[in-house]
């Protein structure tokens, strides 16, 4: 599968819409919501998550719920901990009030978390053992000598992909309008627990008798560690905060 972080690339252009026809936040955690069933399981299988049918039960509401989390209790706390170059780029995120727009605009937002989970799905379609396209044309499934290797066109459409997301992505954000931002150091503090954290989970996980092959395992685990650890890590910072 494609790196589940490059997935938001295929649904950027839909931002040059008019604003009121898309839901931002929706069409990048419906593009990623897909690959977090893998992230639940802590292992590389989806059962519901990449089907027609799921992207109803499962993507959406997953999504909705990953949404208002993000916003009213990671976003912020990982904002005030980003280094300056990113910092003055997301700066109208900060300021963006998620609970008002999702009041005003639920149901676009609904539709923009569908439509980034079907891009998710269709784009693994071209790189999935069993993906629908791949399927449905064979010569994807054909190898080609690659450095002395022998490697599925379907997997050099994979790691090809990803990577091309991923600099579309870096792109996307490096073109943000620069914002001037207060100066605020880094929290070690943050970044220690978080870390920290990971690694506990990571380890408990590896302790309960996680099959290290396929090697995704492995990936799905640290992703799953660090996205958990990421909203433990905020909801210490908040409650901190009030004391």
């Amino acid at each position: 599968m494609p790196f589940t972080f490059s997935h938001p690339a295929i649904v950027l252009p839909l931002t040059f819409l008019p604003r009121q026809w898309f839901s931002l936040t929706g069409l990048v955690i419906g593009s990623l919501i897909p690959d977090f069933e893998y992230f639940l399981r802590m292992r590389i299988k989806s059962t519901y998550s990449h089907t027609i049918d799921g992207l109803f039960w499962f993507d959406l509401p997953l999504g909705l719920l990953l949404a208002f989390i993000f916003h009213n209790t990671v976003r912020n706390r990982l904002y005030d901990n980003l280094p300056a170059f990113l910092k003055s780029r997301f700066l109208t995120f900060k300021q963006f009030n998620w609970n008002r727009h999702f009041k005003r605009n639920w149901f676009v937002v609904a539709i923009s978390i569908l439509i980034g989970a079907a891009s998710h799905i269709f784009w693994d379609g071209f790189t999935h053992d069993h993906g629908y396209f791949v399927q449905a044309i064979p010569q994807l499934q054909n190898e080609v000598n690659l450095l002395g290797e022998q490697i599925p066109i379907l997997k050099i459409l994979q790691h090809s992909s990803t990577l091309l997301g991923a600099l579309v992505i870096a792109f996307a954000i490096y073109k943000l309008p620069i914002n001037k931002t207060e100066e605020q150091n880094i929290s070690l503090k943050y970044w220690s627990i978080l870390s920290a954290l990971t690694l506990t989970i990571v380890a408990v996980r590896l302790l309960s008798g996680l099959e290290l092959k396929p090697y995704g395992n492995i990936i799905a685990t640290t992703i799953s560690a660090g996205l958990m650890s990421l909203i433990l890590t905020s909801v210490i910072f908040i409650k901190s905060n009030k004391q």
